[in-house]
């Protein structure tokens, strides 16, 4: 890869870094209400594609139903939205430093980004500051950036076979 092509992608990579800690911060910044409402669509849909028991519950085991559901797509929206940023940092970091060093600097990069996640939700009217959360943020971080480690390993390994 030239030179000048490496640094529009080292450019791009960052871009995308920045631009998803800004949809973090978005999300993350809704009052509890708004948020209520994006995760409550979320949940009728599944709710309507996938629970076809849920039209024959008592009102009060709907709503259970609905709380549990909703439950859990805040946690797996929390989860997936690090993982994408655990991906993208290490792979800004790959640019510059081997899987080895790039790996920890995207947990700690995507770890820091985590808690901020948490402490900045503390101010927002009607959320809260959550150590859970920020442990499945923390774990998306993870995944993703192990995600990408292990395909460039992958390829890597399939390289050195030929």
């Amino acid at each position: 890869m030239t030179d000048r092509r490496k640094l529009w992608l080292r450019l791009a990579l960052w871009a995308l870094v920045i631009a998803w800690m800004a949809v973090i911060f978005h999300f993350s910044a809704q009052a509890a209400d708004d948020s209520d409402r994006t995760s409550g669509r979320v949940v009728a849909w599944l709710i309507d594609h996938f629970d076809r028991s849920f039209s024959s519950l008592s009102p009060e085991a709907q709503l259970q139903r609905m709380e549990a559901w909703s439950f859990a797509v805040r946690k797996l929206a929390h989860f997936v939205v690090f993982a994408v940023l655990g991906l993208l940092t290490f792979a800004a970091f790959s640019m510059d430093l081997p899987p080895r060093r790039a790996f920890p600097a995207a947990l700690i990069l995507g770890g820091v980004r985590a808690v901020l996640d948490e402490v900045q939700q503390a101010f927002v009217p009607g959320r809260s500051c959550e150590l859970r959360d920020m442990g499945i943020d923390f774990a998306g971080v993870f995944l993703g950036a192990a995600f990408l480690l292990l395909i460039l390993y992958w390829i890597q390994r399939k390289k050195l076979k030929k």
